[in-house]
């Protein structure tokens, strides 16, 4: 006889067959959903790129006020005194990189802004620091772009665009008779009046470039004319130029220090250098 009010119902499991349908709707779901995660996260990466070029903007805001509108130089020589009293380098012969070739110390415009943000000198006797985040811990990554990551001394992940940042000062480098010259002086810095406002002033960057300025093996903090889409010697990704690792494209600093991303800009540049244009077949690397 049956006890009032026991239970004589069955106790139910997923069969085997339950078990890999569910799985099989999640691994789709997960299949789907991966590529949108990774453009959301690459999109999140291209956005602190541009904020990052916005901050160099506003150290640049600063720089032009204390300045009378001009801009840092691309290049300059700092002198020993406003180096670290250790390892200074003889201004003659400059520091042994390693190469057994000696160079002079050479610093640009991100050891210049760097100070501007951090309120710090930077006094490291080896070229361009602050770009190549020689010291990680004490320049932050300042100039490190997130989709590159940090990848030790680099060459830099961003640089100025030579042609607009000295106001096409072809012609006037050392040794050269006017109108001769086909590279603008580092050295020269131009005031932003006197630049036209749909050039770019920074630029992202190849961290793979090969080469400084063509001329040396220094790490430099700027593109010419030409090198903006140059290729470099393996064609394809070592060449001294902008890069377009944010979804095909480049993020750029202008000159009326609004940060925007492009992918027609870089190959542009490499043929008309001030975008009047006229094709500058003179200017290319």
């Amino acid at each position: 006889m049956i006890q009032s009010g026991m239970s004589t119902g069955r106790r139910y499991a997923f069969t085997l067959i339950e078990l890999l349908v569910v799985i099989s709707i999640i691994a789709l779901l997960i299949s789907i959903l991966l590529p949108s995660l990774s453009r959301a996260r690459e999109q999140a990466k291209s956005v602190h790129c541009l904020a990052r070029l916005k901050e160099f903007g506003n150290a640049l805001a600063t720089y032009n006020n204390l300045s009378g509108g001009g801009l840092p130089p691309a290049r300059w020589l700092p002198a020993p005194s406003e180096l670290d009293d250790t390892e200074k380098p003889d201004r003659r012969r400059g520091v042994d990189r390693g190469d057994g070739a000696p160079r002079a110390v050479e610093y640009g415009w991100a050891e210049i802004l760097f100070q501007y943000v951090y309120r710090e000198d930077v006094k490291l006797p080896q070229s361009y620091p602050v770009l190549r985040n020689l010291d990680a811990r004490r320049f932050e990554q300042y100039f490190i772009c997130k989709s590159v990551g940090d990848q030790g001394a680099s060459s830099g992940h961003y640089r100025v665009y030579l042609p607009a940042w000295s106001a096409g000062s072809y012609g006037l480098e050392m040794g050269d008779r006017w109108g001769e010259s086909t590279r603008a002086d580092p050295n020269y810095a131009a005031t932003r009046d006197n630049i036209r406002p749909r050039l770019p002033l920074i630029g992202d960057a190849n961290d793979r470039s090969e080469r400084g300025d063509g001329r040396g093996l220094d790490d430099c903090s700027y593109i010419d004319a030409g090198e903006a889409n140059y290729a470099g010697s393996d064609g394809r990704r070592n060449g001294n130029r902008f890069s377009d690792r944010h979804s095909g494209g480049t993020n750029y600093l202008f000159q009326d220090l609004h940060g925007a991303w492009d992918t027609q800009l870089r190959s542009e540049l490499a043929r008309d250098y001030d975008l009047n244009g006229v094709i500058d077949i003179s200017t290319q690397p």
